[in-house]
């Protein structure tokens, strides 16, 4: 009997949206594979401390949320990789794969946002991540790529 793993969870409206994304995906010819949604706050922890034995504090946490403060950790964040980068880990080249490109192009169309996008370093404090895709639904995922917006910056303008 196979187990699922918690880390293709999502909770269930993100987890439609991301089906569809990928049959959309399948429609245009191209293969997309979700590795982490769901992380609980041991798994997170665990990553974490992973990376502080390579790196130093301030590196880790550019590159890797704290416990607690993962978007994983609620359900609505899905890291993804297509066929041509499938086993080669969660790295910059997706982004520049036709899955990554397709998926960054299209993924508003789903409800999703590439959530720490090249040149938005300093805004999210995040590197970037073309893997990351955050479910916000379709309407606030279509303005935030109209205007070209981070989350941050959409917060930034809410508080105005």
């Amino acid at each position: 009997k196979e187990t699922l793993s918690e880390n293709i969870y999502m909770r269930p409206e993100a987890a439609a949206a991301l089906e569809a994304l990928f049959a959309g995906a399948a429609e245009d010819g191209l293969t997309l594979y979700a590795t982490s949604g769901y992380r609980s706050y041991s798994t997170q922890k665990a990553i974490f401390e992973r990376k502080l034995e390579r790196m130093t504090e301030e590196q880790a946490n550019d590159s890797v949320a704290k416990p607690g403060y993962s978007e994983h950790q609620t359900g609505l964040a899905m890291d993804i990789e297509g066929e041509t980068t499938k086993g080669t880990g969660l790295t910059e080249a997706f982004g520049e794969s036709p899955e990554g490109i397709w998926a960054a192009e299209h993924c508003a169309e789903y409800g999703f946002v590439v959530r720490y996008p090249k040149g938005k370093e300093t805004v999210t404090g995040i590197s970037y991540e073309p893997w990351h895709f955050r479910y916000v639904g379709r309407e606030l995922a279509a303005f935030l790529k109209k205007k070209g917006l981070t989350l941050e910056e959409y917060y930034q303008l809410l508080a105005l």
